[in-house]
């Protein structure tokens, strides 16, 4: 494994650890199992990432930023590491879909920094989430440039499984928290 390769691993699995946290954090306040603003980033009334959490701006897409995140950052590294074990000849395919998904979640987080910005509270866990997918987009653009395209064709189906177990999975995370919300288990709590 080459130090690029660590360093785009270590970027999408911070903010894999990162988004875990803050989604976590938020069940945990819609349940009321945690008192608001005891979060390991909760420091002032204007730094306190419970505040954001509890925010509409933290439900972007119905379900919580976070939660995208995590299950986004995981899905990353479930391809990656699965992916891995295909053989090196579907390297350049899983390289050049990381590349895409990298990008296309950059473009989601820079609508998300908008909106952390307008917020009269700053969570310092937030802009992390983003930041690191900036940087573990640099990353696997690099190690794209770097892979030579594999001189024949590829067998589809391991690529095929591999995209619904990745998708699959954060399918699944978006289904159960719609299924939770929908049954009304959760609760927003008033601060």
């Amino acid at each position: 494994m080459t130090r690029t390769e660590r360093l785009m691993i270590g970027a999408i699995a911070l903010a894999a650890m990162d988004s875990t946290y803050l989604s976590w954090r938020y069940l945990a306040l819609r349940l009321s199992l945690v008192t608001p603003g005891s979060s390991i980033c909760s420091w002032s009334s204007y730094i306190d990432c419970d505040r954001v959490l509890v925010t509409p701006e933290a439900n972007a897409f119905f379900v919580p930023n976070a939660l995208l995140g995590a299950a986004f950052s995981i899905g990353c590294l479930i391809w990656w590491f699965a992916g891995n074990r295909l053989g090196t000849e579907y390297r350049f395919h899983l390289l050049r879909t990381l590349v895409f998904w990298l990008a296309v979640a950059s473009l989601f987080t820079l609508r998300f920094f908008w909106l952390l910005f307008q917020l009269s509270h700053f969570c310092p866990l937030c802009p992390l989430n983003h930041v690191m997918t900036y940087v573990a987009l640099v990353f696997a653009v690099v190690l794209f440039r770097r892979t030579p395209r594999p001189p024949g064709h590829v067998k589809l189906l391991p690529l095929v499984l591999l995209v619904a177990a990745c998708v699959g999975f954060f399918v699944l995370v978006q289904l159960l928290w719609f299924v939770a919300e929908s049954s009304g288990a959760l609760q927003v709590p008033a601060f």
